[in-house]
C-alpha cells in the first residue's frame, strides 16, 4: 500500500507589522483618517473650545462640570446603535449606500450645530448655549456609531482592525489642531464668532471622506436576518425582563436631567458633589449592572441562545417592535459577550468603565486649569495654551497613537493595554506637580538641559501674542509643554490600546451594537463625576484633582493584568484543546 501523500507545508505569511503597512496604501485608510477627522471635531468643540469661552467668559469650575454632563449621549448611544446594526440608507444623501450616507448626513448636520455657536452669548443665554451642546452630544455619537460599525465591516483581517484603530485615533486627535491649536490663536485675534465659523468650514471639508470611502461589502447585500437572543426566550421572560431594565434607564436619565436643569436654572444650584455621591452609583447600577445581571439570569438561567431573526417582521404590532428593538439594544450585545466569554464578560464592562476614566474626567476642566486663575490655576493666554496643549499636546498624542500602533503590531495588544494605563494613570502625577509650583518639574528640566530651549521658545512665541505676558512666561511655558508633552504621549497611547482591546472583543455580527455599548461605557463614570471634581477643585484646588484621579486609575491597571492573565489562560486552553484534537 502506498504512502498517504504530505501535505506541503503551510505559506509562511509576512511578518505581523510588514501586513498592517501594507493596508496602508488601501483607500479605506485614507477614509478613516478623514472619517475620525470628523468625529473628533465636535468632541474638541463642546469639550475644548466652548469650555475655553466659557472660562474667559468667568464661568466657574462647578458650572462648566455640570454642563459637560450633557455629553452623556457618548456614553448611552448604544440605545440607538440597534437602528444602525443594519444598513439603510438615509434621507436625501442615500445615494452613497448604507453607511456613508448616514455619516455625510451627520456631518453636514453637525456643520450646522457648530455654525449656531457663533452666535450665540454664553453669559446671557447659557440656556441656549447648553440645547445646541445637547444636540451635538447626540448627533456626535450617532456618527461615531455608524463610523464604528463601517470600520469594523470594511476591514479584513486583524491587521487592518489595528490599523484602523490607530488611524482613528491618528485623524480624531489631529481634529485638535483645528479645534484647539488654530482656533485658540484665532479666537485671542479675531473673536469666538469667527472661530466656531471657522471650525464648521474645517468640518464640512472632511465631509469628502464620505465620497472617497467605499461602501462595505455587507450593507449593499440584502441583510433578511440578524442574530438575536429574544427567539430563544418565551414572552412571559422577556417582557419583565425588558420593562425592568427600561424602567431603570428612565429613572436615569430623569436623575441626569433633573440635576443638570436645577445647577443651571436654580436660584440655589444642587451639589455636584453630593449628586455624584448620592445618585452616582444608582444611575451606574440602573444603566450598567442592572442590565449585565439581568443578561447573565436570562443566560445561564433561561439558557438564551442567539439565532437568526428576520429584519422585519410582518404584521408586527407595536408593543411587539418596541419589545424587539429595546432587547435588541440592551440585551443582545450584553448576552453576546456573557455567553461568549462568561466570567470574563465581567472583566470586559469593568475595563470599559474605568480604563479612560482620568482622560474623559480631565476633558473638561482641561482649559479652566491652564487659562484661569483661581484654584490653584495657572493662568496661561489663549495663545499659551494653543502651542503648548493644541500643538506640542496633539503632536505627543499622533506620536503616542503611531507608538501604540506599531508595539500593538509588534508586541501584541495586551501588553500594550497594560502599559496603557500604566502611564495614563502616572501623568496625573506631573499635573499636580504643576498645580503645587512645579518643583519637580524645574528639576526636571535644569537636569535633562531641556529649560532653556523650551523657554527660548516660548519667549519667541510671546512676542506673536496680542496679550501681555509675565516676566517668567519662558519658565512657565517650558513647564506647561513638558507636561502637555507627556500626558498627551501617554494618552494617545492609551486610547490606541483600549480602542484596539475593545474592538478585538467586539463579535462583528453585532459591530454596530456591541461596540457603541463598549466604546460608550469608557466615558460614563467619567462624565459622571465631573460635577464633583469640579465642587473640588472650587474647595481644595486643583491638585487634589489630580491626586484624585491618579489613584483612581490605578483600578485599571489592576483589571489589566487580570484581563492579561485571562487571555493567556484562553489561548493556552485553545492551543491545547487543538493540539489534543490532532493527536
Amino acid at each position: 500500500m502506498s504512502e498517504a501523500a504530505i501535505p506541503p507545508p503551510p505559506l509562511k505569511k509576512p511578518p505581523r507589522a510588514v501586513r498592517a503597512l501594507k493596508a496602508l496604501r488601501d483607500r479605506r485608510m485614507a477614509a478613516m483618517a478623514l472619517f475620525a477627522f470628523a468625529a473628533g471635531l465636535p468632541m474638541g468643540v463642546t469639550l475644548g473650545l466652548l469650555n475655553a469661552w466659557l472660562t474667559k467668559l468667568g464661568i466657574t469650575p462647578s458650572t462648566i462640570g455640570t454642563l459637560s454632563l450633557l455629553t452623556l449621549g457618548y456614553s448611552f448611544k448604544y440605545l440607538w446603535a440597534p437602528i444602525f446594526q443594519t444598513a439603510r440608507p438615509a434621507p436625501i444623501t442615500g445615494f452613497l449606500g448604507g453607511r456613508r450616507s448616514w455619516l455625510l448626513l451627520l456631518q453636514g448636520i453637525m456643520v450646522i450645530l457648530i455654525a449656531i455657536f457663533a452666535f450665540t452669548n454664553p453669559a446671557a443665554n447659557i440656556g441656549l448655549v447648553a440645547l445646541i451642546a445637547l444636540a451635538i452630544a447626540l448627533i456626535s455619537p450617532t456618527h461615531d456609531i455608524v463610523l464604528d460599525a463601517w470600520r469594523i465591516e470594511v476591514a479584513r483581517s486583524d491587521e487592518d482592525k489595528d490599523l484602523m484603530s490607530a488611524l482613528y485615533q491618528f485623524g480624531y486627535k489631529s481634529a485638535g489642531f483645528i479645534s484647539g491649536f488654530i482656533a485658540l490663536l484665532v479666537a485671542a485675534r479675531a473673536g469666538w464668532t469667527v472661530t466656531f465659523l471657522m471650525v464648521a468650514f474645517v468640518l464640512a471639508l472632511s465631509m469628502i471622506g464620505s465620497i472617497i470611502a467605499p461602501e462595505p461589502a455587507s450593507s449593499k447585500k440584502p441583510n433578511a436576518d440578524r442574530l438575536s437572543f429574544l427567539p430563544s426566550l418565551p414572552r412571559g421572560v422577556s417582557v419583565p425582563a425588558v420593562t425592568v431594565v427600561s424602567i431603570g434607564w428612565l429613572i436615569g436619565f430623569v436623575m441626569i436631567l433633573t440635576f443638570v436643569m436645577q445647577a443651571l436654572f436654580s436660584a440655589t444650584p444642587p451639589s455636584g458633589g453630593t449628586f455624584v455621591r448620592s445618585e452616582g452609583p444608582w444611575i451606574v447600577g440602573l444603566t450598567v449592572l442592572v442590565p449585565a445581571i439581568v443578561s447573565a439570569i436570562l443566560v445561564f438561567r433561561f439558557g438564551a441562545q442567539a439565532a437568526e431573526t428576520p429584519v422585519r417582521i410582518a404584521n408586527e404590532t407595536r408593543a411587539d417592535s418596541v419589545l424587539r428593538n429595546l432587547f435588541r439594544a440592551i440585551f443582545d450585545p450584553l448576552m453576546e459577550l456573557i455567553s461568549r466569554l462568561k466570567w470574563g464578560a465581567v472583566l470586559v464592562l469593568l475595563l470599559a468603565l474605568t480604563y479612560r476614566f482620568t482622560d474623559a474626567v480631565w476633558g473638561a476642566f482641561a482649559y479652566p486649569f491652564y487659562l484661569g486663575d483661581q484654584f490653584g490655576a495657572l493662568g496661561h493666554s489663549l495663545d499659551d495654551v494653543a502651542i503648548a496643549s493644541k500643538f506640542f499636546g496633539v503632536i505627543a498624542t499622533i506620536l503616542g497613537s503611531l507608538l501604540g500602533a506599531v508595539l500593538i503590531a509588534v508586541l501584541g495588544r495586551m501588553p500594550v493595554f497594560f502599559v496603557g494605563g500604566v502611564v495614563a494613570a502616572a501623568t496625573n502625577l506631573l499635573y499636580a506637580d504643576l498645580a503645587a509650583g512645579a518643583v519637580v518639574l524645574d528639576s526636571f528640566l535644569q537636569v535633562s538641559h531641556l529649560g532653556p530651549p523650551l523657554s527660548a521658545l516660548a519667549d519667541w512665541a510671546a512676542k506673536l501674542s496680542p496679550d501681555v505676558v509675565a516676566a517668567d512666561q519662558g519658565q512657565r511655558m517650558a513647564r506647561l509643554m513638558v507636561t502637555i508633552f507627556a500626558e498627551n504621549l501617554a494618552g494617545g497611547f492609551a486610547l490606541v490600546a483600549i480602542t484596539a482591546y475593545l474592538t478585538s472583543v467586539v463579535n462583528p455580527r453585532f459591530a454596530a451594537v456591541q461596540y457603541a455599548l463598549l466604546a460608550s461605557l469608557t466615558m460614563l463614570i467619567g462624565t459622571l463625576g465631573r460635577p464633583w471634581l469640579g465642587e473640588i477643585i472650587e474647595r481644595q484646588g486643583y491638585y487634589s484633582v489630580f491626586m484624585i484621579t491618579f489613584w483612581l486609575g490605578g483600578v485599571a491597571v489592576v483589571l489589566s493584568i487580570f484581563e492579561w492573565i485571562r487571555q493567556a489562560r484562553d489561548t493556552s486552553h485553545a492551543t491545547s484543546l487543538v493540539l489534543d484534537q490532532d493527536d
